[in-house]
């Protein structure tokens, strides 16, 4: 079998165009081109890199003896050959794998922020210690603050604004709350928030919202302790119906 030990070896040369055509579909020309669009200028440069390499019985068996690792090579070449048949199944499955991750489509309906609440929402009983802002016991806010660092502070941040480390990459069908902003909770009666945060938004569509239901992981006086906190970060008080 002949081999180039001059220059750049065939198989390189093939891989760099390969690779090199991709990154510059996707990557470097603006605005990129669609992945359909680009998997469908692929095939062609494919094959005038399976034309080009099989004109020649030289380059071919050059090929074949670079990939399947039986033809010696300098160190360089060695190591990035065995490194591209590595990265090749782990890009392969890469590609698969985001191609059946599932996804959420936007709404085909007009988004309502505050649906109408079942009938047990409206007569819920709100307990006195949770409803009225003025007997609110320092104990309960400050357990209230752990539960909300723990479990609400990634998406509705620090300062109940909506702008947690997380926020910016929940955006379908709304981005998380701002409780400071006057359209939210100080609008909402107490027992409506109740029923928000028991049972979440991402299995019913009655709301329309990523955030889980917190019914199954929050003791009832938890999830009002949080409730209570959520006010007081924003600096407003709960109103009933």
């Amino acid at each position: 079998m002949s081999q180039n030990k001059k220059g750049i070896p065939s198989g390189v040369s093939a891989l760099i165009i390969i690779i090199g055509s991709y990154v510059l579909m996707r990557y470097i020309v603006r605005p990129p081109l669609p992945s359909n669009l680009t998997n469908f200028f692929m095939m062609f440069v494919l094959a005038g890199v399976l034309i080009y390499i099989t004109l020649d019985d030289r380059r071919i068996d050059e090929f074949i003896g670079f990939i399947s690792l039986t033809s010696k090579q300098p160190l360089v070449w060695d190591i990035l050959r065995k490194a591209v048949l590595v990265i090749i199944p782990l890009f392969v499955a890469y590609n698969v794998y985001s191609k059946e991750k599932v996804t959420y489509s936007p709404p085909g309906e007009l988004f309502s922020p505050h649906v109408t609440p079942p009938q047990w929402v409206v007569d819920f009983k709100v307990p006195e210690w949770a409803g009225n802002a003025n007997k609110w016991d320092p104990k309960h806010l400050e357990e209230g603050r752990k539960i909300y660092e723990h479990n609400c502070l990634p998406c509705h941040g620090k300062d109940a604004d909506g702008n947690g480390p997380v926020a910016n990459a929940i955006r379908y069908p709304a981005a998380p709350t701002n409780f400071r902003e006057p359209g939210t909770i100080v609008q909402l009666p107490i027992a409506y928030v109740f029923w928000r945060v028991r049972d979440g938004g991402i299995f019913d569509k009655q709301f329309n919202s990523a955030m889980p239901g917190w019914g199954d992981e929050l003791e009832e006086d938890e999830m009002w302790k949080v409730i209570m906190y959520s006010y007081y970060k924003a600096g407003v008080k709960p109103r009933t119906w």
